[in-house]
């Protein structure tokens, strides 16, 4: 139970839920429409799946063993590391975790004949170590650095299948025509992804103010102060909204008026209440009920995946 908070379980359903989502209504029914099949398996796919839950929760370990000093001030009543779990057993957690997922993604990139399509998968794990080590500290950098790794989660998994179905030259040939509408879509929810990430980078910083300055980390509320960082928070929280009206033009071509609905009510809503509680924000107690609203507003706006499958049903 300790090892499942250290790993942030609830994320971790929450990332593989968009994995399964991107594949099964994303790119599934597009494919569909030019009756094409995904070319991984279902077991690899899940294979694929456990490797990128695997190093984000190594990720979550090695950010919160660097983070000790900092989280016994900014919020010691759920610090684990040295508490709950000595940092020689997390070290081993972490080390563990990434080893199984070395392990599986050459699995992945040996059985897809491309030993560097196993090796992209690696990426995330350099990417989390110096996050955590030197770029969360600076200012914006690490913010950009992980919501630009959360976007790219999305994206990896049409990636991947882009990949693997090139080197099929007749399902290739029949499934060209979609194949810009499907990365259309993907970086459409890959944006989304980055946005909603940073929004809640923002808010997280602003609530461990104290800690952050405290050892040195040049955070956007450290740097600019606390005011101004709630503020740039609440303004990206409406431009999603501008972005998504955006999207739902774009719509107008694929006759896809449902599922520009769906995008209104579960995602341009949410973004407008928490642009609203972000502004109003007086204490380190509604920043938390900001952040973990922004978490909501994530998990709606993967779920609006199953409209593009609705929408695109015969």
């Amino acid at each position: 139970m300790k090892l499942l908070k250290l790993i942030r379980w609830q994320n971790l359903i929450i990332i593989a839920l968009s994995l399964y989502l991107v594949r099964h209504f994303l790119i599934e029914p597009f494919y569909k429409t030019q009756f094409i099949q995904l070319e991984m398996s279902n077991i690899d796919f899940a294979i694929f799946v456990i490797t990128l839950v695997l190093i984000s929760g190594a990720g979550y370990i090695i950010n919160d063993i660097f983070d000790v000093n900092i989280d016994v001030i900014n919020k010691p009543e759920k610090q684990i590391i040295g508490t709950q779990i000595t940092e020689d057993k997390a070290y081993l957690y972490y080390y563990v975790m990434n080893g199984i997922a070395v392990l599986s993604a050459l699995y992945i990139g040996i059985k897809n004949t491309s030993f560097n399509l196993g090796l992209i998968l690696l990426v995330p794990i350099a990417v989390f170590y110096f996050y955590s080590l030197k770029y969360k500290r600076m200012f914006l950098i690490g913010n950009l650095a992980v919501s630009f790794l959360t976007g790219c989660l999305i994206m990896i998994v049409w990636i991947y299948e882009f990949l693997i179905i090139r080197k099929n030259v007749i399902a290739f040939a029949e499934g060209y025509n979609i194949f810009w509408t499907i990365t259309y879509f993907v970086i459409a929810y890959s944006v989304f992804a980055f946005l909603i990430t940073l929004i809640r980078e923002f808010i997280k910083d602003t609530e461990d103010v104290e800690g952050d300055s405290k050892w040195g980390c040049t955070t956007l509320p450290v740097v600019v102060g606390v005011e101004k960082s709630k503020k740039a928070a609440s303004l990206l929280a409406v431009f999603g909204i501008l972005l998504v009206a955006a999207f739902q033009y774009f719509l107008r071509n694929y006759n896809m008026g449902y599922y520009a609905a769906v995008l209104m009510i579960m995602v341009q809503l949410p973004f407008a209440y928490l642009a609203v509680i972000i502004w109003r924000a007086k204490d380190k107690k509604d920043l938390h009920y900001a952040s973990n609203f922004a978490k909501i507003c994530m998990l709606l706006g993967i779920l609006t995946m199953t409209g593009v499958y609705f929408s695109l049903q015969p």
